[in-house]
């Protein structure tokens, strides 16, 4: 397979009549989605869509999401996938960037289409899944043959326009090709082994790279049950009805499942296997999640701007290797490197740079912030880790999450990790605040678990009874949830902004 549409249209896994996609009360075959997927995307190029043009798709996750990603691509043009969280001045600045000439919407974001047709002139053309104000999908897709696509691609044609979730700046268009997708999911099939049997739960959003997951399982002929917004009750019954032998979550989303006050009137047992990733687990709640579901779960380590996947570390790797986020895929290279881009010794630390053929062509319209990233042929990843000597690697921190108080570094996660042991703490997040002695000194952001009081004072104790003074958080602000980007990552610029308010 060279192109993204030969996952559908030329591949030995999938016959027309097995189930492909499950949507609320829709089934559709991969006959069905292969031919929907013709339609929509014909149905496009007769609306004067052509090669590199930008379509914007502004929904939650459904069928419709899965027919336009291969139907974009199928044609040669270019997938633009927005967060439906954003404002529509959000909206508006990422559409400004990436200039699409077409977009689909629901009518759940039809004030934030207005607003952008407005600011953003590029866009000609509005459908709408559902109806609404806009001509309707469904009478869209009605509208185009169902003669094949032939489109000539090349595999280094950029196929989507991912945009960043901006947790220290703002967001960049990641420009990933159909070679940078079809690698990811070799590498994926490579490592997991996952075929026609697995029945996945795609609970991320689709507008995110965490998207993979069910690409992936096209790829390998399988059926994929879609959740349009993240719910855990819904997982849990999802898991039973179903039968979900797969899922992607991230931690947050776990530890929602796991302290539902009704999740032991469910029947769990068909999981086979739980990937986690975009954020990591304490060992606390890994342990709890264990003892749950059982030895099943894997950890994916990667960045959208290497489609999703750098590392992973197996069921029977987290046995002994916990902590650790693996060993590069067998088409990856991972290096941990000084300031001056050289190799440290294994247990020292160092930036984590990634080389293979899933990682980005660079970001649209940014040569410079492409050239920094990309320098020296290596991704950038601007996490700070360490390696041993059999290779398996380590993430510390983010580089600009290192606090450093009166001279001395401070890793975060290592103060989060002792605050997560507390039987009061569901989950923490730590930062550093400016201060005029020290230059910053430590914070701690505590969500506790349902029904749990604990005082600032006794978690301040229980930190230092584990760790040098100088580590333990200062201060304590008890919330009801940390701000998170869609992948589930804390967004802990705004949790220090806030703390300087």
């Amino acid at each position: 397979m060279r192109l993204l549409r030969d996952v559908l249209f030329d591949n030995p896994a999938i016959e027309d009549d097995r189930e492909a996609l499950a949507f609320r009360d829709r089934r559709l075959t991969y006959g069905d989605l292969r031919q929907r997927v013709r339609q929509a995307g014909n149905a496009l190029r007769d609306a004067g869509i052509g090669h590199g043009d930008r379509v914007a798709v502004l929904l939650e996750n459904g069928n419709e999401f899965i027919e336009l990603f291969y139907a974009i691509t199928g044609i040669g043009a270019v997938i633009v996938p927005l967060n439906y969280r954003l404002s529509a001045e959000e909206h508006a600045a990422i559409l400004a960037d990436a200039a699409p000439v077409f977009m689909v919407s629901s009518p759940t974001y039809q004030d934030n289409v207005a607003r952008v047709r407005d600011a953003v002139p590029s866009i000609a053309t509005v459908i709408m899944v559902g109806g609404g104000p806009y001509r309707n999908y469904e009478d869209f897709l009605a509208g185009g043959s169902d003669r094949i696509l032939d489109q000539a691609i090349d595999p280094e044609d950029t196929a989507a326009l991912l945009y960043t979730s901006g947790t220290t700046s703002l967001p960049k268009g990641v420009m990933l090709c159909h070679r940078n997708y079809l690698a990811d999911y070799d590498n994926i099939h490579e490592t997991l082994g996952i075929g026609r049997d697995v029945v996945n739960l795609q609970i991320s959003p689709l507008y995110h790279a965490a998207a993979q997951h069910t690409f992936a399982q096209i790829w390998g002929g399988g059926r994929t049950v879609l959740l349009p917004k993240f719910d855990p009750g819904h997982v849990l019954e999802l898991i039973e009805a179903e039968r979900i032998n797969y899922l992607f979550v991230v931690p947050t989303m776990l530890y929602n499942v796991l302290d539902h006050p009704d999740i032991d009137r469910f029947d769990l047992s068909s999981i086979r296997l739980i990937s986690y990733g975009a954020a990591p687990m304490t060992e606390a709640r890994r342990r709890e999640a264990v003892s749950r579901f059982g030895n099943v779960f894997v950890h994916a380590y990667g960045l959208t701007e290497c489609t999703a996947h750098a590392t992973m570390l197996n069921r029977e790797e987290h046995v002994h290797r916990g902590g650790s986020i693996g060993r590069g895929l067998p088409g990856s290279e991972l290096i941990v490197v000084d300031n001056d881009g050289n190799p440290v010794p294994p247990h020292a630390h160092g930036e984590i740079r990634v080389r293979g053929r899933q990682v980005m062509k660079g970001y649209w319209n940014r040569p410079e912030a492409t050239a920094e990233t990309l320098a020296g042929g290596w991704l950038h990843t601007g996490d700070i880790g360490t390696w041993d000597e059999d290779g398996y690697v380590r993430v510390v921190d983010r580089k600009k999450d290192i606090i450093i108080s009166g001279g001395a570094n401070i890793f975060p996660k290592d103060v989060e990790e002792v605050l997560a042991q507390h039987t009061a703490v569901a989950e923490v997040a730590v930062y550093g605040i400016p201060h005029d002695n020290w230059g910053e000194t430590v914070e701690a952001a505590v969500v506790l678990k349902r029904g749990a009081d604990v005082e600032a004072e006794a978690l301040i104790g229980h930190a230092r009874s584990h760790l040098a003074h100088f580590k333990a958080p200062r201060s304590i602000r008890f919330l009801d949830a940390l701000p998170r980007n869609p992948s589930g990552k804390i967004l802990k610029r705004e949790l220090r902004q806030s703390a300087s308010q």
